[in-house]
């Protein structure tokens, strides 16, 4: 029996068809891997640069494909390449990941026998290699970077007497101006950046409000930058919350709490270690200190997401650091995030990257976390 692991995709969307050949095309290709070899069909466009360029054990032409299936009953030419990589490749089964095209499973499924495996296509990129590591940092430094870059302009800004607006350069300071200098600046370092989120005071409360309108003094930024490089594909992840002015108690309280959680999950990260313990240390620490988790019909408040995501070519991957059980192993790598959240007081976040090493977990990003400015 030769099982066949396929996938119909845009490399340029799809980590794990990227993952197979290294290869970027904006259009759909089908893919094909057994056991270590993998085959792309790819079009007479693509052709030439995929031979080139990719890592794929061979590259077939789809054009060519089409040609060698007479077979007058078969119309779709998705399905004349499926037959012809099943009798070229004595494959008994073909395995396709869970968001695989709806339209195509349908027809494939009455000519070829074709199943799901999600945990394959989920964790196939678990363990990164001493390379992916190197990107992995590559990028995370330029999301320091960015983030230091938008520090700089907080730090620059200058509060009215009124309203507590910030101003920069003579004007105000919104989430949107800043989010724009930090995607910009990405942009001219090598990576690309959309959806950074830029939020004050209480939108700073839900942690994926991307953030709009003015900055104010004494409030929490939440600054969360996650820029892809162009060049290997990986991504880089880090938060670090701001306040430009004076902070209160209960603020220096908020941001000491996530931060000491932050350091004491990242000493307890080894091998062996399973995930849903890690999250179950962060929510009994929150609880402990006063901030434990609130429920109302209209929000939740306190720590409401998980501690972390795998992180490489995509930006949330395996593992999830959560209540999901996943026991640590060496060379996953995944963010440490930790963060409270009230709509009283706004939002802390502080999250960094961490590859688990045989006998504990090493930083792979840095920034200072110096917040109040």
């Amino acid at each position: 029996m030769t099982e066949a692991y396929l996938i119909y995709a845009s490399s340029d969307r799809d980590p794990n068809l990227f993952y197979w050949g290294h290869f970027r095309a904006p259009d759909p290709f089908f893919a094909l891997k057994i056991n270590e070899k993998t085959i792309a069909v790819v079009s007479t466009l693509e052709y030439g640069r995929c031979k080139k360029e990719s890592t794929f054990s061979e590259v077939l032409l789809w054009s060519d494909i089409l040609q060698a299936v007479t077979n007058p009953s078969i119309v779709d030419n998705c399905c004349k390449i499926i037959l012809y990589l099943q009798k070229a490749y004595g494959v008994s089964v073909f395995i396709v990941p869970d968001d695989f095209p709806a339209h195509l499973y349908e027809t494939l499924k009455k000519l070829v026998p074709i199943k799901f495996d999600t945990d394959y296509f989920q964790t196939q990129r678990q363990f990164k290699s001493e390379a992916e590591v190197e990107h992995i940092k590559a990028a995370c430094q330029l999301t320091s970077q960015a983030i230091l870059y938008a520090r700089a302009i907080l730090k620059k800004s200058c509060a009215d007497t009124t309203q507590s607006l910030l101003y920069y350069r003579g004007k105000i300071l919104t989430s949107e101006r800043l989010r724009s200098a930090i995607e910009s600046y990405c942009l001219k370092k090598g990576g690309y950046c959309a959806g950074t989120i830029v939020s004050c005071a209480q939108q700073a409360a839900d942690p994926h409000c991307e953030g709009m309108g003015p900055l104010y003094a004494n409030e929490f930024i939440v600054i969360d930058v996650f820029p892809r490089l162009n060049q290997s594909g990986y991504y880089g992840d880090m938060t670090r919350t701001f306040l430009k002015g004076v902070a209160s108690m209960r603020q220096k309280q908020l941001f000491s709490c996530v931060q000491t959680c932050q350091r004491e999950l990242i000493g307890r990260i080894r091998p062996g270690v399973n995930t849903r313990d890690l999250m179950q240390f962060a929510q009994d620490y929150f609880e402990q200190n006063g901030f434990g988790l609130r429920k109302t019909n209209d929000v939740c408040e306190g720590f409401i997401h998980s501690v972390g995501h795998g992180l490489g070519l995509g930006l949330h991957e395996y593992p999830s650091v959560g209540i999901n059980a996943v026991v640590l192993e060496p060379n996953m790598v995944f963010t440490i995030e930790p963060g409270l959240y009230f709509r009283d007081g706004g939002g802390v976040r502080i999250e960094d990257v961490v590859q688990v090493t045989s006998t504990g977990c090493q930083l792979l990003s840095r920034c200072p976390y110096q917040w109040i400015l």
